[in-house]
């Protein structure tokens, strides 16, 4: 049997920030990359003060989100999700670097979580292909936090009507189809590419040795 293992990464919604910011894509469905972001920085102990947050109105809950928000929104792509600007924000915070790489399997992400580092995984997918998500995406982002020991993913979901809600669990051969291939059917019949094992890693500038060892094992030198 595998062994269980679940991550202590904070839990946040994206759909709660629907029509924030319109200046940056409005929140809800098009946060998603920021909010997996955010989740994962302070995972790691990535804090942002109160002098950062001002902007923000203080009507609004978790305002670190609607921080990331801004700081990863891609002026000519217009939105959020551009990958590297992701991986560039996390890099802002103190100790903290990230990459933007492909994965082979879930098995890599197995050996990252059992050193401790969670992943963003980038999937597309129809709603009948993930059970359980309740929802079908032209792309998404979202955080993978452990393993259950049946060897079923444990996601942080950002696309969740409350942060209660964004633990999941899904099944391991939907969600590695769904994740590694590059072509797919869309709802009206056409293939189109998927993102095939797209994942952003955020960890330690000094890795321990075993977390080292654990990106080495996946193709990520530091």
């Amino acid at each position: 049997p595998r062994l269980a293992k679940e991550l202590a990464v904070p839990r946040y919604s994206q759909e709660i920030h629907k029509g924030r910011y319109p200046e940056y894509d409005n929140g809800g469905e098009a946060w998603c990359s920021p909010t997996s972001s955010q989740m994962i920085i302070e995972y790691w102990g990535g804090r942002l003060t109160p002098e950062q947050l001002a902007w923000v109105d203080p009507a609004y809950s978790d305002p670190q989100v609607c921080h990331a928000a801004r700081f990863t929104y891609d002026y000519q792509y217009a939105g959020c999700g551009n990958w590297p600007f992701n991986a560039a924000y996390a890099a802002t915070f103190k100790d903290l670097q990230g990459v933007v790489t492909r994965l082979g399997s879930l098995a890599d992400l197995e050996r990252l979580i059992a050193a401790g580092i969670p992943a963003i995984t980038s999937q597309s997918f129809l709603k009948e292909e993930l059970t359980g998500a309740g929802y079908g995406t032209a792309g998404h982002l979202m955080t993978v936090v452990g393993f259950t020991a049946g060897g079923d993913v444990i996601a942080n979901d950002p696309a969740s009507e409350s942060n209660e809600a964004v633990r999941r669990v899904y099944r391991r051969r939907e969600f590695e189809n769904i994740w590694l291939r590059t072509k797919r059917y869309n709802s009206s019949g056409k293939v189109v590419s998927g993102t095939g094992g797209v994942c952003y890693l955020y960890f330690p500038a000094r890795p321990t040795a075993a977390q080292r060892m654990a990106l080495a094992a996946v193709g990520v030198r530091v």
